[in-house]
């Protein structure tokens, strides 16, 4: 049976419907930044003048600093898959980070094309299916826990942490409730069928106000436990060392535009600089626009700034942390679509 078989007309329209809604919305804040940006054109005129003043040996650091970070990207999926190649690797990972960041609301169709690419190349279905959820797992974990530790980073260096207390203390929260339920899920299906079951009302409730359809939480946390224990408890170490780099590699490209602008460690240090990325970076998990474009270059500009960086050199650090992680990342995801793509027409033409 094949996926759209699979799905209902009554859902198929409902996500359709979810996803004209969410383009409204993420248009309307692109509106707002771009009039925001209207409003501040002195500061970007700054910006782009500050762009111009770096030295090339900077300039070097930061298309290096890009390079390791798409470097880093497939071996998320290597550490589930020993056997994977980093070409095939990367063809999965990088065409999943486009495709979540051109589309809004893509997390889902990203991590369906990862699949079905893993699935393509070779990879067994379940160990594909393994790979994809323990990466989105330990993403998800990093993404709601690297703030809860950048603000204790903040406090043990006396530094204010100001309003990003409270956010770490829900950020925190969550990831420990959340790491006492998967543990528990991944050690016993007996677990997940009762906590699917205690999760299940309340999840009717609320989706049921929003007038949408709950999924069977149950069978989502069964099949959990069936595709990613045994992965996860053999190659954790290497699933949360790679999900790690990964995720800190953009950080990396940030800290050289800071650096090339101009930007010494009295006025911002790695503490601070690594608090406002990982606050910023929560932003992603609610795609409000497509990559999170403007959203988290706002909250990142606004942190930036809120730790003593001048304004115009926040929005150039910003702007070039944009385009050198960003912009060059979603190009060889483009280009990684294609190659797969080309290799499935190649294979219909073999076979017929």
């Amino acid at each position: 049976m094949t996926e759209s078989e699979a799905i209902p007309a009554t859902p198929a329209r409902k996500s359709r419907r979810g996803i004209i809604i969410s383009s409204i919305i993420g248009l309307g804040v692109m509106v707002l930044l771009l009039w925001f940006i209207s409003q501040n054109a002195d500061e970007y005129r700054k910006a782009f003048a500050e762009l111009g003043s770096i030295d090339s040996f900077w300039k070097a650091m930061i298309g290096l600093a890009s390079i390791i970070n798409i470097a880093l990207y497939p071996l998320t999926a290597i550490a589930a898959i020993r056997s994977l190649s980093y070409l095939h690797a990367s063809l999965s990972r990088q065409s999943g980070f486009t495709l979540s960041n051109i589309i809004p609301g893509g997390g889902a169709v990203a991590v369906a094309t990862q699949y079905a690419v893993l699935a393509k190349y070779g990879v067994p279905q379940a160990k594909a299916a393994a790979a994809v959820t323990a990466d989105a797992i330990f993403t998800y974990l990093f993404t709601l826990g690297a703030p809860s530790i950048a603000v204790t980073l903040l406090v043990i260096e006396g530094r204010s942490a100001g309003g990003l207390v409270t956010s770490a203390v829900i950020g925190l929260t969550v990831v420990v409730v959340s790491l006492i339920v998967i543990v528990a899920v991944l050690r016993s299906e007996s677990a997940a069928h009762k906590i699917g079951g205690w999760a299940q009302k309340p999840l009717d409730f609320l989706l049921g106000k929003l007038k949408k359809e709950a999924p069977d939480v149950t069978t989502i946390l069964v099949q959990f436990h069936d595709q990613a224990s045994d992965l996860i408890r053999t190659r954790w170490k290497a699933l949360a060392t790679t999900n790690v780099a990964a995720q800190m590699a953009p950080l990396l490209v940030l800290w050289a535009a800071l650096e090339g602008l101009g930007v010494t460690r009295t006025e911002l240090s790695l503490v601070e600089l690594f608090a406002a990325f990982s606050v910023a970076l929560v932003l992603t998990a609610f795609p409000i626009t497509p990559g999170g474009l403007g959203t988290v270059d706002a909250a990142l500009i606004a942190l930036l700034i809120a730790f003593g960086v001048d304004s115009s050199t926040a929005v150039a650090a910003d702007l070039l942390w944009r385009s050198v992680w960003f912009m060059p990342q979603l190009l060889v995801g483009a280009l990684a679509v294609a190659k797969v793509g080309w290799d499935r027409r190649q294979a219909r033409r073999v076979a017929s």
